[in-house]
């Protein structure tokens, strides 16, 4: 008896530290869950993207016939993106990093999808607007125009000054004239390498039989603060593409010389940005809480439908006060949000503080898109005939497949996500240590059982 106590003791002891092993590792599985979209990442673990295209890639999705294209293409940790325009002309803004790879990545893109309206290859962009100084929008760009030159490139309004006042190569900034006096702060700004090659190749463009024309972006410039085709307002292809920011000529930070652009196309609006940050944010809400001349389409009813965040989703930008003037509370949970950044990006883009306010304010979480996650977004939007005497436009979105890791997957057929693995982790633990341990007592006992039925028959019997 002595050593049945001293055995059930022993039993017991086991037991309570399989239990407590147990729920060890399970809460360490479930905080883990907090860092989901990370381990997701990581490991390569992320679903594909459903979308309007039902899985197709943005370049057979697009190829289907869209009016209006929209590419916000990957480039890792920077922007580009590029729009084929109703009117059958092709716009660029930014062109990604220095790094060679994503300029690559940039020009096979380019290569692949972007096509004449007789689908043969482009030759020039019409419209390139460079948005600020920064290499990270305009490293791409030099060997993006050797290529494609524009026709009509648009520049910020700062002085192309590089290396302690002076400029590489012997080149001097040839829009030191134009550049408004207050905006080209020769003296107290100094830009980057990126900057003065893309400049240069903007000036050294030139497609075959046209000039590059060069325009400083300026808002509230009549004849260049807007792009539209000239043609009836009503006409299938009409659109509108216009600058609402920057509102002044000079900044201290070179990310507020970003634009703030809108394209309109027959009631589907998209807002697009560089880096602007607090003070060229607010320089734009302020005209459009005034609500006059061009900013008096930003009244209660105004909302855009794709809503691409400033500087990678930084908490800089993209202030409650700027979503307020672009949405609308009642239409925010159909707007898509869309962040260009790198994967596991050094500056932590996109801010989770971010990611919050857009939640808080009603974006849906399926209609947050990131080029970090879900690589190149490419949208698209279509008229058709109504069937009623009316014509209808609608916005459509597809994504290419989201980077999936075949070693750590295994193969196409298993596509598991961390929240996946953690809830079969917890049921792996659970029979491990609980359900199997108890299992095996139970057919310890039955032998037990059994043994003891076989030696008491054959007591009786001898």
């Amino acid at each position: 008896m002595a050593r049945d106590r001293g055995g059930n003791s022993n039993n017991t002891k086991i037991w309570f530290a399989r239990i407590i092993l147990a729920a060890a590792l399970i809460a360490a599985l479930l905080v883990s869950l907090i860092w989901t979209d990370t381990i997701n990442r990581k490991m390569g673990l992320v679903r594909t993207v459903e979308s309007e295209y039902d899985g197709n890639s943005p370049d057979e999705a697009l190829r289907l016939g869209g009016d209006l294209n929209v590419h916000f293409v990957d480039v890792g940790q920077g922007d580009a993106c590029i729009i084929e325009l109703p009117d059958d002309k092709n716009m660029l803004i930014d062109a990604g990093d220095t790094h060679s790879a994503n300029t690559n990545k940039l020009l096979d893109y380019i290569e692949r999808n972007i096509n004449d309206d007789d689908g043969s290859d482009i030759e020039y962009f019409d419209y390139v607007i460079l948005t600020h100084p920064d290499s990270d929008h305009c490293g791409g760009m030099a060997k993006v125009l050797e290529k494609y030159p524009a026709k009509v490139f648009y520049r910020p309004n700062v002085y192309s000054r590089y290396k302690d006042g002076e400029v590489g190569d012997d080149f001097v900034d040839p829009a030191t004239e134009i550049l408004t006096e207050t905006g080209n702060n020769k003296n107290n700004i100094k830009t980057t390498r990126a900057y003065d090659n893309a400049i240069k190749a903007a000036y050294g463009g030139r497609p075959e039989g046209t000039d590059t024309e060069v325009v400083i972006t300026d808002p509230s410039d009549s004849d260049t603060g807007t792009i539209a085709p000239d043609m009836e307002k009503d006409a299938p292809d009409y659109y509108t593409f216009t600058f609402y920011a920057p509102v002044k000529a000079s900044f201290k930070d070179n990310n507020d010389y970003s634009p703030v652009m809108i394209l309109d196309y027959h009631g589907k609006r998209f807002m697009l940005s560089g880096d602007a940050e607090k003070e060229g944010e607010a320089g734009f809400v302020a005209e459009a809480l005034k609500g006059q001349g061009k900013y008096s389409v930003f009244d209660e009813n105004f909302t855009v439908d794709v809503f691409k965040l400033g500087h990678h989703g930084s908490r800089t930008s993209s202030s409650e006060a700027f979503i307020e003037v672009m949405t609308t509370s009642a239409n925010r949970s159909n707007v898509i949000a869309v962040i260009s950044c790198g994967e596991d990006n050094d500056y932590g883009h996109p801010h989770k503080e971010v990611l919050e306010r857009l939640k808080s304010m009603g974006f849906d979480d399926k209609n947050i898109v990131r080029t970090d996650v879900n690589g190149t977004i490419a949208m698209s939007v279509r008229g058709s005939d109504n069937g009623d005497g009316t014509y209808g436009y609608q916005l459509y979105m597809g994504a290419e497949t989201v980077r999936r890791s075949a070693a750590t997957v295994g193969n196409d057929a298993v596509r598991l996500t961390w929240t996946e693995i953690v809830i079969l982790g917890i049921v792996v633990v659970i029979v491990v240590l609980i359900v199997s341990p108890i299992v095996r007592d139970m057919r310890k006992s039955a032998r037990k059982a059994a043994r003891r039925s076989g030696s008491g028959g054959g007591g009786r019997r001898g």
